[in-house]
């Protein structure tokens, strides 16, 4: 029996990046998807003509989006070549070169194939609850009940848990693996520094984030690109072609689209079309769906106002803001009847806010209030927390105000880029680094409070009387409005003030896809696997739930991809 011929273990019932900008002086799940997800047709009018209040559900699943509409099969004469391996890999990120070095030390033939001219990266975070160095750091070592089931609480328990069992069951055997590799390419293993709060309070970020530094990168959770640039090798060397600017556009699937899937047909960049068999697996790590706006539509509407009008940029971006990919795999796999996940809307990675934070994916820590003037929440979040927050004010805008003396009162300042063991940076530098944000404009300033509203353009008025609230709640050491922790409560009280803007909050990429089983097989809609078709990566359904909290960073880079990439590399060598 072949590897992916085994019983998969039943779906549980309920799924680059840095945060885009740096503020100098501070960081910056259940039913299918027809049941939830938003019609091209008017779902009231197909209620309407039933008589009823009640959607009838068969009319909403029979709806169909464009991107849902399978392209006319390419015909076996317009296939000029014909490739043969193991394991056909398409994808040449973390995720599909950590599944083809696994594959091929495990004695598999693989080939790999991306539509790309180069290997890719975005982020530079790879998340295991344990691993050598982290053992050898002396650091607390966070326990993976507590840790894993906190997240699972934040989404709800409406993902598949078993994937997050098994995460945190064999994340240090990956991760082990891996920083062998980077460090026999002569790069140094570091653990970036997060956001850390008194008696591990709610918004802590446990330590778990390796990342690499060397051959000019000198901050922690930059160099991804050393990570897939040095497993390009390391795959070369055990014998896995690779090979770019190929495009995959449909997957074959034995018997009319019931069997087994023995290959993916793709377009290189003479046009022509090439056949990859897979007498084991085809293996998908083919990115994010962010740039369709139909499927972000659908899956995806929170995301929506954060898109860019311009969507996908090519192949071969990097990290880019406002939407990455256009869903190639996942369109792909739905035309040959692969299911969506369970878990709709899909969880995007959002972040927002304005102003310095202390540490690394905290937003600011003070004053912020909507364009109307009015304090809306309890800002002592992540930035990510404060980007979702962001959307649901008016215009999606929201303003920080503080004065000088928040530099001592948020302290101790980390920034992004420091790594556990470095020591904080000092609040003149802190203040200075607010200096250059004015210099650029990112940031206002004025010896007054009403100067500092002004130019933001925020209602005076209004505006000044919350700044007063605020002040009053910082001086008697309660906030009675959001119960912020003291410690965060800063007045603002010494000149001069600065205050920033966000315009809206920034988007990252979107979460999930395929339904995906535990051993990564690409479901049906009975939870079956399709035999033959596995994906990794970004793709990994049903892992991700509400949205990407960074409170675990790197956790996409570290589980769906070089965890659940290593691991099902060996597995559909081995069937182990």
């Amino acid at each position: 029996m072949s590897s992916d011929q085994k019983e998969p273990k039943k779906f549980s019932r309920r799924n680059f990046i840095k945060g885009a900008a740096v503020v100098t002086g501070g960081g910056v799940l259940a039913a299918c998807a027809p049941k939830i997800a938003a019609s091209p047709t008017s779902v009231p009018t197909a209620a309407a003509a039933t008589g009823t209040n009640v959607v009838n559900a068969a009319t909403v699943a029979a709806q169909k989006w464009s991107f849902e509409i399978p392209p006319a099969a390419i015909p076996d004469s317009q296939i000029t070549n014909t490739v043969t391996a193991d394991i056909i890999i398409v994808g040449a990120g973390t995720s599909g070169l950590v599944c083809a070095n696994s594959a091929a030390e495990n004695s598999a033939k693989v080939v790999l194939i991306s539509a790309s001219k180069a290997n890719i990266s975005r982020g530079g975070s790879n998340h295991a609850m344990n691993s050598k160095v982290m053992q050898n750091s002396g650091y607390p070592i966070p326990d993976p009940d507590t840790l894993l089931r906190r997240e699972l609480i934040s989404a709800g328990y409406n993902v598949d848990q078993d994937k997050w069992w098994k995460f945190g069951k064999n994340s240090e055997e990956a991760m082990n693996w891996l920083i062998d590799k980077m460090e026999a390419a002569g790069y140094k293993t570091v653990l970036e520094i997060g956001a850390v709060e008194p008696n591990n309070g709610p918004m802590t970020m446990p330590i778990g984030s390796h990342s690499w530094i060397g051959g000019g990168i000198t901050a922690s959770g930059a160099g991804q690109q050393l990570v897939v640039d040095t497993l390009a090798k390391t795959a070369k060397a055990a014998g896995v072609q690779i090979i770019y600017t190929m495009v995959a556009k449909q997957l074959v699937r034995e018997n009319n689209n019931t069997g087994r899937v023995t290959a993916v047909i793709a377009q290189g960049a003479d046009g022509k079309y090439t056949k990859y068999v897979g007498t084991k697996a085809i293996v998908m790590a083919m990115g994010d769906f962010s740039a369709d706006q139909e499927m972000m539509a659908k899956y995806c509407p929170l995301g929506l106002p954060t898109l860019d009008s311009t969507g996908d940029m090519g192949y071969d971006t990097g990290l880019k803001l406002g939407g990455l990919f256009k869903g190639d795999g996942q369109k792909m796999g739905l035309w040959i009847g692969a299911a969506w996940q369970k878990t709709v809307p899909n969880c995007p990675m959002i972040l927002g806010g304005p102003g310095p934070g202390p540490a690394p994916y905290s937003a600011h820590r003070g004053l912020i209030v909507n364009k109307d003037g009015i304090r809306y929440g309890n800002e002592d979040v992540t930035f990510a927390f404060a980007g979702l927050s962001q959307l649901h004010q008016p215009e999606y805008k929201s303003y920080a105000i503080w004065g000088t003396n928040y530099a001592e009162g948020a302290a101790p300042w980390v920034i992004q880029g420091q790594v556990w063991g470095d020591p904080p940076k000092p609040v003149a530098d802190v203040i200075a680094g607010w200096e250059i944000s004015v210099t650029s404009k990112a940031y206002v300033k004025a010896d007054t409070i009403e100067g500092v509203i002004s130019a933001l353009g925020l209602p005076a008025d209004v505006t000044k009387a919350t700044v007063d609230r605020y002040n009053q709640l910082a001086q008697n050491g309660v906030d009675e409005d959001f119960f912020k922790r003291k410690a965060m409560l800063i007045p603002i009280n010494t000149a001069p003030y600065y205050g920033a803007v966000s315009a809206k909050p920034l988007f990252l990429t979107v979460l999930g896809g395929l339904r995906t089983n535990l051993n990564m097989q690409v479901c049906d809609a009975n939870d079956q696997p399709i035999l033959g078709l596995y994906n990794i990566g970004t793709m990994v359904g049903d892992y991700f739930n509400n949205m990407y909290n960074f409170i675990v960073e790197g956790n996409n880079l570290g589980a769906n991809c070089v965890t659940f990439g290593y691991m099902t590399g060996k597995y559909i060598a081995t069937g182990a």
